[in-house]
């Protein structure tokens, strides 16, 4: 598990796959770059949002195969 991971993991308890589906949505839809730059509390706000955003690629039928659930 990345250092990442397990920031993701205490902000949102998150398990499995999924935080490494966060983590891909945090460095390339939230934050548009590498994550080694963002503060700790950006990393929560992040992974929270990420979460978000995994639950509306899941939900869109035309994205739904690329996230499966964990």
């Amino acid at each position: 598990m990345s250092p990442y991971q397990q920031v993701i993991v205490g902000a949102t308890a998150a398990s499995g796959k999924d935080t490494k589906y966060i983590e891909d949505i945090m460095r390339n839809d939230i934050f548009h770059s590498t994550l080694d730059w963002q503060a700790r509390a950006q990393l929560v706000r992040g992974a929270r949002e990420a979460v978000k955003m995994l639950k509306i690629y899941r939900d869109d039928p035309s994205l739904a195969k690329y996230f499966p659930e964990a």
